[in-house]
């Protein structure tokens, strides 16, 4: 079989004195036909001569981390990760206690998680190295452990199990699934922030290869697998929670991934969340009514919990407050107007948020009638020029001479509330301003 390596690679290659190796994701997606990306590279060459190799090249080398013999090759087009083939010895967690350089490629793909990430390509004459039969299971489409030890040496694994298979759409060994079930509990010895970035990526799975659904099926695995539970059990408590058989086809937990089924990528964390106040307020009250309140709550619980930036925290936890506003379309509009200017630049994924969460009750279908008043409401506003933001003022604080200094940052807010209202007509700076005099004098007068 053909495989599409850069010229660069093959150069990079050429200054190894033995074979130098791509092994991964990207050898698994030639020869699952998809166009390859993550180019990780291997060999038997210790990297302090790596260094040396390509002291006066076109390749730079950075060093990553001594300890497990690794390395990062840079050129001009693209930056390559090495490590020299090695054997890792655990005793707990994820980090290996001792790690030893090997010239053995039966010894290195020994270590690795699963088969089908364990073939190596050599760059130069384009053989298979095979030794843990990968190329069968890739042609199978199935994700078989390496060994028994595939998971104790490292629990992340069970997540990336679940991400890979959902990514690639490929089965899951019926014996790996029960070993992976065996040690859930393992992801509770991985950092946050591991666990963070795998879910992030578990989120938009379907994106990498256009599986559809992926990110759905990656949720049902990492909950088959037992390690929902232990990354996400607010959300698992939504397992059998009834809800209004003329809402909702769903349980709390069914809906929940329903409406991630259907939510476009940047607000699938939001998605994933936005129910997560349901179990807390049936458990403990017997109702769902208040759910959106608590769900902001525990959503910054979850967040803060697994080490989010603080901006996609404040982001996701409002979302969540926020997706049942007006679900019934009965806020009054001049309520409604001021919302939307408040919450103008959150807008675009609310309303992405709402339509999901109407479309996840599996009984509804079409545009959420929310969404689609909010949406008219907001041409309407438009339209009217009314302005959503301080700088979006015909006046500022240069023109506000009369008003006290600490006083002009709380009149330009009120300001900005009036124009929204419906019947104001406070377009234009001659208007803005005697709506100012007016309120001064009010507050004067009061």
């Amino acid at each position: 079989m053909h495989f599409p390596l850069p010229e660069e690679l093959k150069k990079l290659a050429s200054y190894f004195p033995r074979p130098l190796y791509i092994v991964g994701g990207y050898v698994r997606d030639v020869l699952c036909l998809r166009t390859p990306s993550d180019c990780d590279l291997a060999g038997d060459t210790d990297p302090s001569e790596v260094e040396r190799l390509l002291e006066n090249s076109p390749f730079k080398v950075k060093k990553t981390s001594p300890k497990l013999m690794t390395l990062k090759i840079v050129s001009e087009k693209a930056s390559y990760e090495y490590t020299a083939f090695r054997t890792d010895d655990y005793e707990t967690g994820h980090s290996p206690v001792s790690v030893r350089r090997t010239n053995d490629i039966n010894a290195d793909a020994s270590r690795r998680d699963f088969t089908a990430n364990a073939v190596y390509l050599n760059i130069l004459s384009g053989e298979i190295c095979d030794p843990c039969h990968g190329c069968e299971d890739i042609k199978g489409r199935i994700l078989r452990q390496i060994s028994e030890k595939t998971f104790t040496e490292d629990g992340l694994r069970l997540m990336r199990l679940c991400r890979q298979a959902a990514e690639t759409g490929f089965d899951i060994d019926p014996y790996t699934l029960s070993c992976a079930k065996k040690n859930a509990a393992l992801i509770k010895e991985i950092s946050p922030e591991r666990i963070r970035d795998e879910l992030d990526r578990i989120l938009v799975a379907d994106c990498r290869y256009g599986t559809e659904k992926a990110h759905v099926r990656g949720l049902r695995l990492l909950d088959e697998t037992g390690v929902l539970q232990y990354i996400l059990p607010e959300i698992t408590l939504g397992k059998n929670l009834p809800q209004r058989a003329d809402f909702h086809r769903y349980d709390v937990f069914g809906h929940i991934l329903a409406t991630l089924e259907n939510a476009a990528a940047e607000i699938r964390l939001a998605a994933l969340l936005h129910d997560v106040g349901k179990p807390y307020c049936y458990l403990s009250k017997g109702v769902y009514h208040g759910h959106d309140v608590e769900g902001e709550r525990i959503a910054d619980d979850i967040l803060s919990r697994l080490r989010y930036p603080k901006t996609v925290i404040s982001e996701t936890k409002k979302l969540v407050r926020l997706h049942m506003v007006d679900l019934k379309q009965e806020m009054r509009e001049n309520k409604l107007r001021q919302f939307l200017q408040e919450n103008y630049s959150l807008l675009p994924k609310l309303f992405l948020l709402k339509q999901a969460d109407y479309s996840g009750t599996g009984l509804t279908e079409g545009v959420c009638p929310s969404v689609a008043r909010m949406k008219k409401t907001l041409a309407e506003m438009k339209e009217e020029h009314v302005p959503f933001s301080v700088k979006e003022l015909a006046v500022n604080g240069r023109d506000l001479d009369f008003v006290p200094k600490e006083k002009r940052g709380l009149v330009l807010k009120a300001l900005l509330r009036a124009c929204a209202l419906k019947d104001n007509n406070l377009v234009g700076k001659e208007k803005q301003l005697k709506y100012i005099v007016n309120l001064l004098k009010e507050n004067k007068n009061g």
